[in-house]
């Protein structure tokens, strides 16, 4: 009688091993595809990439100019960086550098990442 609650409670704990693997997983892959795509916007002409909405409607959405912010802050031009795209600058940008300094410092010390901790992992 006592087996079946001892069994249920080795299933959850590999499902939120399972969960927390596949959330590190995630990451990695979200890690490698801005990689990608830092190369190929480092070996293309960033004119090429243009805004729909703008075109069409002829206003700045949000993410106007957000490439050429990206380029400007690994250019270390912060300056340009804010003026191409400031919410993308000083919003988007530092959050994103928070999350995989910790991701990598978690990675090296094996401890859960602010992510994890939030989601209650």
């Amino acid at each position: 009688m006592h087996i079946q609650p001892i069994f249920r409670n080795r299933i959850e704990e590999s499902m939120k091993i399972n969960r927390s693997k596949m959330l590190k997983y995630i990451r990695i892959a979200v890690y490698i595809a801005i990689a990608i795509f830092l190369i190929i916007l480092k070996n293309t002409d960033s004119a090429i990439w243009t805004c729909s909405i703008n075109e069409r409607f002829g206003i700045l959405c949000p993410t106007c100019g957000m490439t050429r912010a990206i380029e400007a802050i690994f250019s270390f031009n912060f300056g340009l960086a804010v003026e191409r795209n400031a919410y993308c600058t000083l919003v988007l940008f530092p959050i994103f550098a928070i999350l995989f300094i910790d991701d990598i410092l978690c990675m090296i010390f094996r401890k859960k990442s602010f992510v994890e901790i939030i989601l209650g992992e």
